[in-house]
């Protein structure tokens, strides 16, 4: 299962940042209450790796690799999917109350507030929450609605659908 409580806390995350410290654990996917309302099933077990480190710029970061399987609705048929989690993220971490440094490098890692102690399955929630995608269907041809169109409209009750018959070569229409 996902193990005591007190082994998904970093005592001293700057610490461990700066000691370049690693962790391993792992969740199980029915105790990510904030993550409940995205998926179709909650069984099974995420696992997780996080890795302490000091930036470039010498500013503490946390490295999260999330590995695993959730069961995802799919957005056409509404039928269980699963989506093969493979999750990798930087994060920064400031002080409470600290103001990060206004960045508009999109490629600069987001930041967290950390105290004295971090809770990695609220950290790992939260990064499986942002990266998870908006809409997720089944491969082209495998739902079970046996349609790939989205809310179940057919190709030939597209207006564009006409227009899409006259640029099939050979094809003209008199009318």
């Amino acid at each position: 299962m996902s193990g005591p409580a007190a082994a998904h806390v970093l005592d001293d995350p700057f610490g461990f940042a700066r000691a370049a410290g690693q962790q391993h654990g792992q969740l199980a996917v029915s105790a990510l209450s904030r993550l409940q309302d995205q998926l179709a099933g909650n069984t099974g077990e995420l696992k997780y790796s996080v890795r302490g480190s000091m930036d470039p710029l010498s500013r503490p970061q946390l490295e999260l690799e999330v590995t695993g399987t959730l069961q995802l609705a799919c957005a056409v048929c509404v039928k269980p999917l699963e989506y093969a989690l493979a999750l990798r993220t930087r994060v920064l971490m400031a002080q409470p109350g600290a103001v990060p440094p206004d960045d508009d490098d999109p490629e600069t890692p987001e930041w967290i507030e950390a105290g004295q102690e971090l809770n990695l399955q609220e950290l790992v929630e939260d990064e499986i929450l942002l990266g998870l995608p908006l809409s997720v269907r089944h491969a082209q041809g495998q739902c079970s609605s046996g349609t790939q169109e989205p809310f179940g409209v057919k190709k030939a009750d597209s207006p564009f659908a006409r227009l899409a018959t006259l640029l099939e070569p050979g094809k003209t229409d008199k009318r």
